[in-house]
Protein backbone atom coordinates (compact mmCIF):
# COMPACT_ATOMS: atom_id res chain seq x y z
CA UNK A 1 0.00 0.00 0.00
CA UNK A 2 1.59 3.35 -1.09
CA UNK A 3 -1.01 5.51 -1.47
CA UNK A 4 -1.05 8.94 0.82
CA UNK A 5 -3.06 9.90 3.80
CA UNK A 6 -5.77 12.06 3.52
CA UNK A 7 -6.06 14.70 6.21
CA UNK A 8 -7.94 18.40 6.40
CA UNK A 9 -7.63 21.70 7.84
CA UNK A 10 -4.59 23.26 10.20
CA UNK A 11 -3.68 19.55 10.87
CA UNK A 12 -3.46 18.58 6.92
CA UNK A 13 -1.74 21.62 6.49
CA UNK A 14 1.03 19.65 9.30
CA UNK A 15 0.82 16.26 7.45
CA UNK A 16 1.42 18.17 4.25
CA UNK A 17 4.39 19.98 5.75
CA UNK A 18 5.69 16.13 6.91
CA UNK A 19 5.09 14.47 3.89
CA UNK A 20 7.09 16.87 2.03
CA UNK A 21 9.94 16.50 4.54
CA UNK A 22 9.24 12.71 4.24
CA UNK A 23 9.42 12.92 0.76
CA UNK A 24 12.86 15.08 0.73
CA UNK A 25 14.72 13.93 3.59
CA UNK A 26 12.96 10.27 4.86
CA UNK A 27 15.68 9.12 7.23
CA UNK A 28 16.18 12.24 8.72
CA UNK A 29 12.51 13.05 9.42
CA UNK A 30 11.86 9.49 10.32
CA UNK A 31 14.76 10.03 12.71
CA UNK A 32 12.83 13.27 14.26
CA UNK A 33 9.29 11.63 14.64
CA UNK A 34 11.14 8.46 16.24
CA UNK A 35 13.24 10.12 18.72
CA UNK A 36 10.04 12.29 19.99
CA UNK A 37 7.40 9.51 20.10
CA UNK A 38 10.22 7.41 22.00
CA UNK A 39 10.90 10.47 24.84
CA UNK A 40 6.93 10.60 25.28
CA UNK A 41 6.53 7.16 25.90
CA UNK A 42 9.42 7.10 28.59
CA UNK A 43 7.75 10.24 29.54
CA UNK A 44 4.42 8.39 30.01
CA UNK A 45 5.87 5.87 31.78
CA UNK A 46 7.85 7.67 34.51
CA UNK A 47 4.89 9.94 35.27
CA UNK A 48 2.05 7.19 34.91
CA UNK A 49 3.62 3.74 35.53
CA UNK A 50 6.18 4.75 38.10
CA UNK A 51 3.69 7.29 39.26
CA UNK A 52 6.74 10.23 39.61
CA UNK A 53 5.97 13.41 40.08
CA UNK A 54 6.60 16.07 37.19
CA UNK A 55 9.57 17.47 39.18
CA UNK A 56 10.98 13.99 39.95
CA UNK A 57 11.19 13.04 36.20
CA UNK A 58 14.10 11.52 35.10
CA UNK A 59 15.34 14.21 32.28
CA UNK A 60 18.58 12.32 31.14
CA UNK A 61 16.60 9.22 30.56
CA UNK A 62 14.28 10.81 28.66
CA UNK A 63 16.54 12.41 26.37
CA UNK A 64 19.13 8.53 26.12
CA UNK A 65 15.41 7.09 25.29
CA UNK A 66 14.77 9.65 22.92
CA UNK A 67 18.43 9.24 21.30
CA UNK A 68 17.12 5.29 21.02
CA UNK A 69 14.47 6.05 18.91
CA UNK A 70 16.49 8.18 16.51
CA UNK A 71 19.66 5.99 16.39
CA UNK A 72 18.18 2.84 16.30
CA UNK A 73 14.41 2.85 15.37
CA UNK A 74 14.36 5.77 12.97
CA UNK A 75 17.22 4.70 10.72
CA UNK A 76 16.91 1.08 11.25
CA UNK A 77 13.07 0.72 10.60
CA UNK A 78 13.12 3.12 7.59
CA UNK A 79 15.28 1.01 5.41
CA UNK A 80 13.75 -2.58 7.26
CA UNK A 81 10.13 -1.85 6.80
CA UNK A 82 10.74 -0.38 3.21
CA UNK A 83 13.41 -3.42 2.34
CA UNK A 84 10.87 -5.54 3.90
CA UNK A 85 8.15 -4.87 1.38
CA UNK A 86 10.41 -4.81 -1.35
CA UNK A 87 12.03 -8.75 -0.55
CA UNK A 88 8.24 -10.11 -0.08
CA UNK A 89 6.82 -8.12 -3.20
CA UNK A 90 9.28 -10.23 -5.14
CA UNK A 91 8.57 -13.58 -3.53
CA UNK A 92 4.65 -13.64 -3.42
CA UNK A 93 2.12 -11.55 -5.21
CA UNK A 94 1.95 -8.12 -3.31
CA UNK A 95 -1.27 -8.04 -1.42
CA UNK A 96 -1.98 -11.34 -1.28
CA UNK A 97 -2.61 -13.35 1.80
CA UNK A 98 0.91 -15.09 1.57
CA UNK A 99 2.54 -11.59 1.02
CA UNK A 100 0.70 -10.61 4.36
CA UNK A 101 2.14 -14.03 6.14
CA UNK A 102 5.24 -13.46 5.22
CA UNK A 103 5.96 -9.55 6.37
CA UNK A 104 4.15 -10.61 9.56
CA UNK A 105 6.79 -13.77 10.33
CA UNK A 106 9.90 -11.81 8.99
CA UNK A 107 8.93 -9.09 11.37
CA UNK A 108 8.30 -11.21 14.22
CA UNK A 109 11.01 -13.59 14.05
CA UNK A 110 13.69 -10.90 12.93
CA UNK A 111 12.92 -7.32 14.24
CA UNK A 112 10.87 -8.25 16.88
CA UNK A 113 13.87 -9.75 18.75
CA UNK A 114 16.07 -7.15 17.63
CA UNK A 115 13.85 -4.92 18.79
CA UNK A 116 14.20 -5.93 22.51
CA UNK A 117 18.07 -6.77 22.50
CA UNK A 118 18.60 -3.13 21.16
CA UNK A 119 16.81 -1.17 23.50
CA UNK A 120 18.34 -3.26 26.39
CA UNK A 121 21.38 -2.80 25.00
CA UNK A 122 21.25 0.54 24.50
CA UNK A 123 20.10 0.88 28.11
CA UNK A 124 22.79 -1.18 30.01
CA UNK A 125 25.79 0.37 27.98
CA UNK A 126 23.86 4.67 28.60
CA UNK A 127 20.96 5.10 30.49
CA UNK A 128 21.85 2.75 33.75
CA UNK A 129 25.76 2.44 32.64
CA UNK A 130 25.09 -1.53 33.77
CA UNK A 131 27.60 -2.39 30.72
CA UNK A 132 28.28 -6.03 28.84
CA UNK A 133 27.95 -8.24 32.26
CA UNK A 134 24.61 -6.06 33.32
CA UNK A 135 23.67 -6.59 29.92
CA UNK A 136 24.26 -10.61 29.89
CA UNK A 137 22.39 -10.42 33.39
CA UNK A 138 19.05 -8.67 31.89
CA UNK A 139 18.82 -10.45 28.41
CA UNK A 140 19.45 -14.33 30.63
CA UNK A 141 16.47 -12.86 32.84
CA UNK A 142 14.21 -10.60 30.60
CA UNK A 143 14.54 -10.87 26.98
CA UNK A 144 12.40 -14.33 27.17
CA UNK A 145 9.49 -12.88 28.96
CA UNK A 146 9.64 -9.37 27.20
CA UNK A 147 9.49 -10.82 24.05
CA UNK A 148 6.73 -13.46 24.68
CA UNK A 149 4.96 -9.93 26.31
CA UNK A 150 5.65 -8.31 22.60
CA UNK A 151 4.16 -11.01 21.22
CA UNK A 152 0.52 -9.81 22.74
CA UNK A 153 0.28 -6.25 21.13
CA UNK A 154 2.61 -6.58 17.51
CA UNK A 155 1.40 -9.01 15.53
CA UNK A 156 -1.88 -7.80 15.74
CA UNK A 157 -0.70 -4.37 15.26
CA UNK A 158 1.43 -5.09 12.44
CA UNK A 159 -0.94 -7.13 10.58
CA UNK A 160 -3.28 -4.14 10.49
CA UNK A 161 -0.16 -1.29 9.73
CA UNK A 162 0.82 -3.48 6.78
CA UNK A 163 -2.78 -3.64 5.50
CA UNK A 164 -4.02 -0.56 5.96
CA UNK A 165 -1.22 2.30 6.18
CA UNK A 166 0.90 3.22 3.48
CA UNK A 167 4.32 2.16 3.45
CA UNK A 168 6.27 5.23 3.92
CA UNK A 169 4.14 5.67 6.95
CA UNK A 170 4.37 2.59 8.39
CA UNK A 171 7.04 3.01 10.73
CA UNK A 172 5.46 6.48 12.13
CA UNK A 173 2.29 3.98 12.93
CA UNK A 174 4.60 2.09 14.38
CA UNK A 175 6.32 4.70 16.70
CA UNK A 176 2.53 5.35 17.47
CA UNK A 177 2.13 2.23 18.95
CA UNK A 178 5.21 2.68 20.55
CA UNK A 179 3.68 5.55 22.68
CA UNK A 180 2.30 2.41 24.75
CA UNK A 181 4.97 -0.26 24.47
CA UNK A 182 7.64 2.44 25.25
CA UNK A 183 5.61 2.66 28.70
CA UNK A 184 6.39 -1.16 29.19
CA UNK A 185 9.53 -1.06 27.78
CA UNK A 186 11.44 1.50 29.90
CA UNK A 187 9.90 0.29 32.93
CA UNK A 188 10.42 -3.18 32.55
CA UNK A 189 14.34 -2.00 31.63
CA UNK A 190 14.08 -0.21 34.57
CA UNK A 191 13.19 -2.93 37.11
CA UNK A 192 15.52 -5.75 38.40
CA UNK A 193 12.78 -8.78 38.00
CA UNK A 194 10.07 -6.80 36.38
CA UNK A 195 8.01 -10.58 35.68
CA UNK A 196 8.49 -10.63 39.63
CA UNK A 197 7.50 -7.46 39.90
CA UNK A 198 4.09 -7.78 38.60
CA UNK A 199 3.66 -10.97 39.57
CA UNK A 200 3.90 -9.85 43.34
CA UNK A 201 1.35 -6.96 42.71
CA UNK A 202 -0.87 -9.16 41.25
CA UNK A 203 -0.55 -11.53 44.10
CA UNK A 204 -1.64 -8.27 46.42
CA UNK A 205 -4.62 -7.46 44.52
CA UNK A 206 -5.80 -11.07 44.67
CA UNK A 207 -5.49 -11.20 48.34
CA UNK A 208 -6.63 -7.97 48.69
CA UNK A 209 -10.11 -9.51 46.62
CA UNK A 210 -10.08 -12.28 48.64
CA UNK A 211 -10.04 -11.44 52.13
CA UNK A 212 -13.23 -11.41 53.97
CA UNK A 213 -14.51 -8.32 55.42
CA UNK A 214 -14.48 -7.25 58.80
CA UNK A 215 -16.69 -8.53 61.55
CA UNK A 216 -19.85 -6.09 62.07
CA UNK A 217 -18.60 -5.64 65.51
CA UNK A 218 -15.43 -4.60 64.74
CA UNK A 219 -16.64 -2.25 62.46
CA UNK A 220 -18.44 -0.34 64.64
CA UNK A 221 -15.87 -0.60 67.23
CA UNK A 222 -13.94 0.86 64.37
CA UNK A 223 -16.36 3.76 64.06
CA UNK A 224 -16.93 3.94 67.48
CA UNK A 225 -13.18 5.09 68.16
Amino acid sequence: MTGGLSIRGRWGRIWAGYERQLAKRPVMTQMATSALLWSAGDILAQRLVEQRRTADVDVRRVVLTAGFGACFMGPVGHFWYHNLDVVCAKLLPAGSPGFLAAKLAADTAIMGPAYVLAFYAWGCALIDGSGLEGFKAKITQDFLPTFVAELALWPLFQAFNFTRVPLQHQLLAVNGMTLVDACFLSWARSQDDWVATVTKALQEFKDSRSAPPAPPSQMAQGHGA
